[in-house]
């Protein structure tokens, strides 16, 4: 999903898979969801496989109905590395009414692409008159520099860049380091960066977490708002890849959605990620954060604590499971200063006289059992939520890691 702010091309945009069992309600019930966010365009992921032409096609026709922008994001692990097979589909889809755009001309990004090499990716952008934003790993991101190597692309996006890759918190260091490649002469400044909540997969192929404590999704939007200036785009990482648990949809509606194997998505719809997010891309686009106006607890946690051993489960933890603490982490959004409380089990603890605006509080799970989260005001009751359909538990068949 691609977002715009008032100072020019600020954008924001998350990736979307190009599921096989998608049709064209799916498609319609997912950008309906995403424009109401404003949101400006969604990346569409590419792969080998034949029938996601025919997915791809289904979204550029239900964009365009419900006036969406989408792209196409080539993943280069998986999709041809060929410049001709490129320009052709860039070709067949830039001349539709839902292909996003950047001054009049196509945005073509990419997963991946150090295979094509400087000269494939230029003979694209000659032949295509396309936007170039792609991902290209495996290179010092200061040959991104004007006369460097790649110093020719109109953008490019660091997708590591959403997640700390180690035991720490996230900093924009990287961020910063990436910026250095980029010109300050305006409208452009090229570099684009990502936003997530957290990643986790466990398949046997691979099998590890990167760090989502302290608030990650927050304070990373934290830190991009205060650097907007700085930035081209802005990516929302991801909307429904589910294997990678870092999806801010409602989660899939069947198994067939996901990859075999996943086994942590059902039943975990990550919502409140998303709308939570609201008021951050309002205040990247705009440069000010809004007025809380709706007294709002989002909450997130895992449903188990994160040393166990799972009974069932064939692999061993994933890589990095011991960089997390068992904590329930909340932003409450205070029109008014307020009261909170949070509770897991037997244990609860005592938020007073936290002030408007939005306040980042947390308890340590010591208690298994059910989750509830209250709010109150002048001695009376604005939130009471118990969710019926979760609770913390010591004992799992599946390691089911870090999800809302």
């Amino acid at each position: 999903m691609c977002l715009y702010s008032s100072s020019p091309y600020h954008s924001f945009h998350t990736p979307s898979l190009s599921s096989y069992e998608y049709t064209r309600d799916s498609w319609a019930t997912d950008l309906n969801q995403i424009r109401a966010k404003d949101i400006d365009a969604v990346a569409l992921n590419v792969g080998r496989d034949s029938w996601q032409r025919s997915r791809i096609e289904d979204a550029y026709s239900v964009a365009a109905a419900v006036g969406m922008s989408v792209f196409i994001s080539f993943d280069y692990t998986s999709f041809d590395c060929s410049v001709d097979n490129t320009i052709k589909w860039v070709d067949s889809f830039k001349g539709l009414p839902a292909q996003f755009k950047v001054n009049g001309r196509p945005m073509i990004s990419s997963y991946s692409g150090e295979c094509l090499g400087p000269d494939g990716w230029q003979t694209i952008r000659a032949k295509t008159g396309g936007f170039l934003m792609p991902f290209i790993y495996g290179n010092d991101d200061q040959q991104f520099k004007k006369g460097s190597s790649y110093g020719f692309l109109d953008s490019w996006y660091c997708w590591g860049c959403a997640w700390p890759q180690g035991n720490y918190n996230k900093t924009t260091g990287d961020d910063h380091y990436c910026a250095l490649a980029a010109p300050s002469t305006p409208p452009f400044n090229r570099y684009a960066t990502t936003v997530s909540s957290w990643l986790y997969t466990h398949y046997n192929y691979k099998n590890f977490y990167l760090r989502g404590d302290e608030w990650l999704l927050i304070t990373r939007w934290e830190q991009l708002i205060s650097m907007r200036d700085q930035l081209t785009f802005v990516e929302m990482v991801t909307w429904n890849d589910y294997g990678e648990s870092d999806y801010f949809g409602p989660g899939p509606s069947s198994s067939d959605l996901q990859p075999y194997g996943t086994t942590w998505a059902d039943g975990f719809p990550h919502n409140g990620f998303f709308d939570l997010s609201a008021y951050y891309i309002a205040a990247f686009k705009t440069g000010t954060y809004p007025k809380i106006t709706k007294d709002t607890i989002y909450f997130w946690l895992r449903p188990h604590p994160a040393g166990i051993n799972a009974n069932k489960d064939p692999l061993p933890k994933p890589e990095g499971w011991d960089w997390t603490s068992d904590t329930l982490w909340a932003a409450v959004f205070c029109s008014s200063t307020c009261n909170v409380t949070l509770q897991v089990g037997a244990y609860s603890q005592d938020f007073n006289n936290l002030p408007h605006g939005v306040n980042k509080i947390s308890i340590p799970l010591k208690a298994l059992g059910f989750v509830t989260v209250k709010m109150s005001r002048n001695g009376q009751q604005v939130i009471n939520h118990t969710p019926s359909d979760f609770q913390y538990r010591e004992s799992i068949d599946h390691c089911s890691y870090f999800r809302a």
